[in-house]
């Protein structure tokens, strides 16, 4: 399907959003509201928080359309999207206003988190068959998950066709829902938040501490239970809550969806959460406090779990069920009653409300922010021995018959599904063709198709039979080390010396969150920057065995050996004899952000956040960072200006907010592609390799010069200092940092306009960065990034 103009009816803030979406995709958009106000409600998207646009300059693709003036604009739209207030009544209505002006192939759909498709299609004619729901999450830019719901006559291409349009052009996860309350996404994730309120209230548990066990801890999102509610609007909660509790009369769980006396309370003092600053939570004087229902006012908030319940919330998520209905601590029992009522409400409507399990897995971890599925969580912990459990607990439990005996609701052959009686492989449609490593869920086969050449701790490298050699980190948030750095360097001598190419590439998000501080702040710590003797030795040892729990630092080398190794290997992999491409998504800060400033061609996901931020913790890039936006900033006409830009952006460790946004900052080229389907990256590099295949690369000369800035340069750069030294904004240590970037960007002392070879600019950030690493604030900032998670201003 190609759709060349969108029509979004609605500009309130979801109608905007939605709208946004197509913009980023340079998808031409009409936003429709009352003459009065749309131009501003168009003009607000760009104020939203947060940001719905990738790049300012994209609100260009939306034109503001009125219902009153400007409806025969809609026959120029291939697709027309629904998108105002929840209510039957008003979204019928429209609809017969708007069918006169439609074009006669148009696909015509609602936005609707709850409403029946087909009482709201029921007066469309001879569209009845060009009709289907399309849910997008809220925020549409960047929940992944749109779930797509026909009614009975809705024509099955068109699903197929806007299944292609919004997986690859949008980037977006296709759920096919049945047209059921809630569809799948919110009628298993809203419960899952209402047997948290439910037995937060028969076991008394504050909401804070509800937070604490329903979060991460969890394997779920970070707001987990109640940060959600005051992020979505309680207003938004309550209404969902209610509906539920209205329309779902013969549902065993129906008590759990009526309205708490408090959740009342809060919205009769208008208390609806983020909107209005104040509601489960709430921040005053930089401290978070959180509501009490018993004298309704607000304390500290408390995200303390008991010892017992955290011990087993650290162990294998397969041992979870059994040993929390063991604990007889409340926090215990909580998480237990909250697990056995989510898995047994998912399985008793599973054959209602969706196709296979699958659906219900995908629509926690996409549209609720999961890492495991309920159904993976249930199998992985045993399907009979834990439902035995749940039944002792309440025999006349009413279950579906499918239940009984089965043993896994995944396997090779697929995902179980209840009303096909059988194993149900993944959708064939041919835009997963350009999903190379489709994700699979707990239990599932994994296609993989790679040849391994190499594996370590760190890293795996491999192939695929087609000449193109793939590097992938396995350290925590693909952090760099010095195994990682060694292994690189292997891989770039095997792919130049067996192969045509090489891709940079990881499974999953981020792409690489900067060096490991860990073995920077050891190094410093063990007098190991500039040299090992036997001393550091010794030290090294005694270090390992007063600090067990802690990273083995054994093969810990001096911080200046390591640096040499990590340009001489960035710099091999810039002048390989071979194309190297990174394919990034998510953060690349750091050292991840010069991995990819170091390759010949970047492929970016639309959601990725770079930058050069080891201002941070004391440093400054010491990879090749500061001499690559030195060498861009030559490039450039005005290049003063981008080295003052550049020096902004590394001095403040500014990092882009998007793709686009990375281009402007000079971290992406022009000439790099941005792809919106995170899981087309791999597949979108081999092409742009293959491109550079087949048109003879050759990489740059290694010997290379271009200008620098020189002294000229850098006081230009440095006089910004001033105002801000003696207006309090940065400390003594911040200017220091400040001048060794600029000293590092400029060329140090040399004139301006001398023309220097690479090698001079990564000695000079070598040594300035030993330098702040022998001093102790830095060091004081390093350990306080690892403890704390923030930064430190000394």
């Amino acid at each position: 399907m190609k759709i060349n103009k969108v029509g979004i009816l609605g500009s309130g803030t979801m109608g905007a959003q939605i709208a946004a979406v197509f913009a980023n995709a340079n998808i031409p958009t009409l936003l429709f509201g009352h003459a009065s106000h749309v131009k501003d409600d168009l003009n607000n998207i760009k104020n939203l928080k947060p940001e719905a646009f990738t790049h300012p300059s994209q609100q260009s693709w939306i034109y503001p359309a009125s219902f009153e003036n400007d409806l025969a604009k809609l026959k120029e739209c291939d697709l027309v999207i629904e998108a105002i207030v929840e209510n039957l009544s008003a979204k019928q209505d429209l609809f017969i206003k708007v069918i006169p002006y439609l074009s006669d192939s148009v696909v015509l759909s609602t936005n609707t988190s709850s409403l029946s498709i087909e009482q709201i299609g029921e007066n469309l004619g001879k569209f009845k068959n060009q009709f289907c729901g399309i849910h997008f999450f809220n925020p549409p830019r960047y929940m992944s998950l749109v779930e797509l719901t026909p009614t009975k006559q809705t024509d099955t291409k068109i699903l197929d066709q806007l299944e292609g349009f919004f997986t690859s052009e949008l980037g977006k996860n296709i759920l096919h829902t049945k047209d059921e309350s809630g569809f799948v996404a919110n009628r298993i994730g809203v419960f899952s938040m209402a047997t948290c309120i439910y037995h937060a209230n028969r076991l008394n548990l504050n909401f804070d501490t509800v937070d604490a066990l329903t979060g991460t801890q969890l394997k779920r999102l970070k707001s987990a239970t109640f940060r959600t509610a005051d992020l979505v609007g309680l207003d938004i909660l309550s209404h969902i809550l209610n509906q539920f509790y209205h329309v779902l009369e013969e549902d065993p769980w129906r008590a759990y969806f009526k309205n708490p006396q408090w959740l009342k309370q809060l919205l009769k003092q208008h208390a609806l959460g983020e909107k209005t600053k104040t509601g489960i939570y709430k921040k005053e004087n930089g401290e978070i406090k959180v509501y009490q229902i018993d004298d309704k006012n607000y304390i500290k908030a408390n995200y303390e779990i008991d010892s017992s319940v955290k011990s087993i919330l650290k162990t294998d998520s397969s041992l979870w069920i059994a040993k929390l209905r063991a604990n007889q601590h409340p926090q215990s029992q909580f998480l237990y009653s909250v697990i056995k009522d989510t898995c047994l409400y998912s399985a008793y409507h599973l054959q209602t409300i969706a196709i296979s399990a699958r659906d219900i897995d995908w629509a926690l971890r996409w549209g609720f922010g999961w890492e495991v599925g309920i159904f993976e969580l249930w199998q992985a912990n045993g399907i009979q021995s834990s439902l035995n459990l749940f039944l002792e607990d309440d025999p006349a439990m009413s279950l579906p018959p499918w239940i009984n005996n089965l043993s896994s609701f995944y396997t090779d052959d697929g995902a179980y599904s209840p009303s096909e009686k059988k194993f149900i492989p993944y959708s064939n449609h041919p835009v997963y063709d350009r999903q190379l490593y489709r994700p699979s869920l707990m239990g599932e086969r994994q296609n993989r198709r790679e040849q391994i050449i190499f594996e370590n701790d760190s890293v795996k490298f491999f192939h695929e039979n087609d000449g193109i050699t793939v590097f992938s980190l396995k350290t925590k948030l693909h952090t760099l080390n010095l195994e990682m750095i060694e292994s690189l360097q292997q891989a770039i001598k095997i792919s130049e010396q067996e192969f045509k190419a090489m891709i940079l590439w990881q499974d999953s998000a981020p792409f690489c969150a900067g060096a490991n501080l860990y073995e920077i702040v050891a190094g410093a710590k063990l007098g190991m920057i500039d040299h090992q003797n036997l001393y550091t030795k010794f030290k090294k040892k005694a270090w390992q065995l007063f600090k067990p729990n802690l990273p083995n630092i054994d093969d810990l080398r001096p911080i200046n050996e390591v640096i040499e190794l990590l340009q001489k290997t960035l710099m091999s992999l810039k002048y390989s004899k071979i194309p190297t491409i990174a394919a990034v998504e998510g953060l690349a800060l750091g050292g991840g952000c010069e991995l990819l400033m170091h390759c010949n061609r970047r492929v970016a996901h639309t959601e990725s956040y770079i930058g050069l931020v080891e201002m941070g913790v004391g440093l400054i890039p010491a990879g090749g960072g500061c001499k690559e936006m030195a060498r861009r900033a030559a490039t450039r006409k005005d290049s003063s200006t981008a080295l003052s830009q550049y020096f902004e952006q590394i001095g403040l460790a500014k990092v882009s907010k998007s793709a686009r946004l990375a281009v402007d900052m000079g971290y992406l080229d022009q000439q790099d592609v941005i792809v919106a389907q995170r899981l087309e990256l791999l597949y979108v590099a081999k092409m742009q390799a293959q491109i550079m295949i087949d048109g003879q690369y050759r990489p740059e000369d290694l010997y290379q010069t271009f200008k620098v800035g020189g002294v000229t340069a850098k006081a230009s750069i440095l006089a910004q200092l001033t105002n801000m030294k003696v207006g309090g904004f940065i400390s003594e240590h911040d200017e220091l940092i400040a001048q060794k970037i600029a000293d590092a960007l400029c060329g140090g002392e040399l004139d301006a306009n001398t023309v220097v070879d690479s090698q001079y600019l990564l000695d000079l950030e070598k040594a300035h960065f030993i330098e702040l690493l022998k001093l102790q604030k830095t060091q004081d900032r390093i350990e306080h990034m690892l403890i704390k998670h923030k930064l430190l201003r000394n």
